[in-house]
């Protein structure tokens, strides 16, 4: 698929399918199941004979989360079929996954070296500090690269591999099935912000939901999707205002491809 995928109105294009925009939760689950559609291969089934017995147990348990088969499907829907719906993740949905994931990440990451407990606990601010600090002195380090070997890969220089979002990985795994697209003559002004934005703010809605509507609605989209439970309390509101339809489960998103 092209990047450029709208019109200079910043409408997606006509010859594409209805169109239904990732919310940033479902983009994640759909990041988190990806390779998940995939048929288990011979060299799977010899990795795992091979792993600790308590993985193949947490992974089994994982697997029989209903949510997790579903958005499963959702992937196998994406990929191997032939969706009704156009699937559609705007660059803002892009920044809050690499948000998710440097938090997600380090934590791992961190928890494997000091203790779940421990870094569980910490809040995204607290992560954000510690990830503030990895990136000085990785950035330090490049300045010194001279004097490293240039075969040799450092642990500040892996730390930043598994933190931060690899675009090549992301457009050819993560992302993959997704129509990419760009924020083009989008624009808020202030006496907008009265009208029906204000009902979602008023509801408690966070501004970046609030982006995510009104940027499904600026690109025509037909339906958003989201798994967070706020846009359940305000669908109907949504639907009233935009008319388009707020999916908020795996089953409603299936329904629709």
């Amino acid at each position: 698929m092209k990047k450029t995928t709208i019109t200079n109105t910043g409408k997606l294009k006509k010859e594409f399918l209805p169109a239904m925009l990732l919310d940033t939760d479902v983009l994640v689950a759909y990041w988190m199941t990806e390779g998940m559609e995939m048929p288990e291969t011979e060299m799977d089934k010899l990795a795992r004979s091979n792993e600790l017995a308590h993985l193949q147990v947490v992974r089994d348990i994982l697997k029989s989360e209903k949510k997790i088969n579903k958005v499963i499907e959702i992937r196998k829907k994406i990929l191997f079929d032939e969706p009704k719906v156009t699937s559609v993740v705007t660059p803002l949905s892009l920044l809050e996954l690499i948000n998710w994931h440097a938090e997600a990440a380090f934590k791992q990451i961190a928890s494997e070296a000091s203790g779940v407990v421990f870094i569980q606990k910490k809040s995204r601010k607290q992560i954000g500090d510690y990830l503030r600090k990895a990136f000085e002195l990785r950035k330090n380090e490049v300045k010194k690269q001279n004097e490293i070997k240039p075969s040799e890969t450092t642990g500040l220089q892996l730390l930043m591999n598994e933190t931060w979002l690899n675009p090549s990985f992301a457009m050819v795994h993560g992302l993959n099935g997704l129509l990419k697209v760009d924020i083009v003559n989008f624009s808020l002004q202030f006496d907008k912000a009265w009208q029906e934005p204000s009902a979602y703010a008023y509801l408690q809605l966070g501004l970046a939901d609030i982006m995510h509507i009104l940027l499904a609605q600026h690109l025509g989209c037909r339906y958003i999707a989201s798994f967070d439970s706020d846009f359940k309390r305000v669908k109907d509101i949504i639907s009233e205002e935009t008319g388009m339809s707020v999916l908020t489960s795996p089953e409603e998103i299936l329904a629709i491809l």
